[in-house]
């Protein structure tokens, strides 16, 4: 099952922004004690997964999913200060920073292990569906291929006299001469 298509790279791009906008409220949460407005969450999982479309054509290593998920944790923790407003955090400090590194590198190895898991499931259910599948198509009866096209010249008909029927043209020994 190929990863690239559409429904499956926006299910993979959602995941990602509800992996990425989940720790980061998380951790906003716990340093901060802020809760956030649905409204604010549900903003931030469509702007990520909106970004993260083009990115889900196919399967991203762990080193491309850190840089993402950088990205992301980058610009997330500007949108929660922006919302808890606390706007001296909006320069983080080296903790912080460490902090949304490491948040970063641990989303982004436990979405390549889902990614991979879910690619894997897919392959799995493929394997396991062509024999239904051939099963099905197996039973279906199929109509004999035409071999003949619909309008055919009409085929000669057999001659049962064709000896007894007289030749047209010259005796055959005049052109012998």
């Amino acid at each position: 099952m190929h990863v690239g298509r559409p429904l499956i790279r926006g299910f993979r791009a959602l995941v990602f922004a509800v992996a990425c906008t989940g720790v980061t409220a998380v951790l906003h949460f716990a340093a901060g004690g802020h809760v956030f407005a649905p409204g604010h969450l549900a903003a931030a999982v469509a702007a990520v997964a909106a970004a993260a479309v083009p990115l889900g054509n196919r399967q991203r290593g762990p080193l491309a999913l850190i840089a993402a998920c950088t990205a992301a944790q980058a610009v997330l923790h500007v949108w929660f200060t922006l919302a808890s407003g606390h706007l001296e955090h909006l320069d983080p400090g080296v903790a912080m920073t460490g902090v949304h590194l490491l948040a970063a590198a641990a989303t982004a190895v436990w979405l390549a292990r889902g990614d991979a898991a879910l690619a894997a499931l897919a392959d799995l259910l493929t394997l396991f569906a062509a024999p239904a599948l051939a099963l099905l198509t197996a039973a279906v009866p199929v109509a004999p291929a035409r071999t003949e096209p619909v309008c055919a010249a009409p085929r000669p008909r057999p001659r049962l006299f064709a000896a007894a029927a007289p030749r047209r043209g010259p005796p055959l020994g005049a052109l012998a001469g």
